[in-house]
């Protein structure tokens, strides 16, 4: 914005993930202007700042698509890996270089979707997408986390977990460790390697999305009745039934119920994994909440409250 020139007149929130990323314009009403798609945006432990570049991209398409110029009024991004200490402000950094808004703040992707399920009251959020972690909030304002520490130490349950363990059960039928399985040929369809063996060479320098992405193959065949695609189901459903079981315990002093959202790519249509998570949720005491959460939309909200306070 120029000295003089009118004052910027919408936000912009942006929900960055391991497969891609979604940015959302609203006006200073909260009317939506444009929505927009872009590439994968992580905050890589050892580079957090890299993930500044996916992010100016979609949202400088997203105010072309808008109509506006930049800068917005607000900005706020929610990023996979922006919790780990220090990743958060040199992302900020970076982006505050770029001139995208007059007011930035980077958070972690879970947060922009507990404020979309939740605004500013106490609950509680399951992701999982390329990852996964429980976040949330307890009726004092205390922080609930559980997972969401990267792989290959924590995100179990998570889609670059069903993944990995689904070429995994690969390998190991093609050694004879384990019955043949069917998800050899669609995993290998997907990886477009020829044989088990190509896998070493694509999983060396394969994208954690690109391992993500294969845990559909995974899920569907599970509910097909694969003996290998079911028992990493159970195994990965154990998993994050241990993720609710803690919150569950961290509960407790407000009540034998909290409230739960379900978000993520995994868990956004009525496939096999959202289905006996809806069960868990139940067996645990969670009070779920069935609209859809949409990270970005809570991000934009975010970036409206920035705006507020500036």
């Amino acid at each position: 914005m120029t000295v003089g020139g009118p004052a910027p007149d919408y936000v912009v929130g942006v929900d960055g993930g391991g497969t891609g990323s979604r940015a959302l314009v609203l006006d200073l009403g909260g009317l939506e202007l444009a929505r927009e798609e872009g590439s994968a945006a992580l905050v890589h432990p050892t580079n957090p700042a890299d993930a500044a570049e996916p992010i100016a991209d979609i949202v400088r398409a997203a105010v072309l698509s808008a109509g506006r110029r930049l800068p917005a009024a607000a900005l706020w991004t929610g990023l996979a890996g922006a919790g780990r200490p220090g990743a958060r402000e040199a992302v900020e950094i970076a982006l505050r270089s770029k001139g995208l808004a007059l007011e930035t703040r980077v958070g972690m992707d879970v947060e922009g979707a507990h404020w979309d399920a939740y605004g500013p009251e106490p609950g509680v959020l399951l992701a999982v997408g390329t990852g996964s972690m429980v976040w949330g909030r307890d009726p004092d304002g205390g922080e609930l986390r559980v997972g969401g520490l990267g792989n290959p130490l924590s995100e179990e349950g998570s889609g670059y977990w069903f993944g990995l363990e689904g070429l995994r059960a690969a390998v190991r039928a093609s050694d004879g460790r384990e019955p043949p399985t069917r998800l050899t040929s669609p995993l290998l369809a997907a990886t477009h390697v020829p044989d088990v063996q190509g896998l070493v060479a694509w999983i060396a320098e394969a994208a954690k999305g690109d391992v993500g992405a294969l845990a559909p193959i995974v899920l569907d065949l599970a509910e097909k009745g694969d003996p290998a695609a079911e028992k990493i189901l159970d195994k990965g459903l154990d998993a994050l039934g241990q993720y609710l079981e803690v919150i569950r315990r961290a509960w407790a002093p407000w009540g034998e119920s909290f409230p739960l959202a379900l978000a993520g790519g995994l868990l956004q249509s009525e496939g096999t994994l959202r289905r006996h998570l809806v069960l868990m949720a139940s067996s645990v005491g969670a009070g779920l909440r069935e609209q859809t959460v949409v990270p970005e939309r809570g991000a934009a909200r975010m970036a409206l409250a920035l705006s507020d306070t500036a």
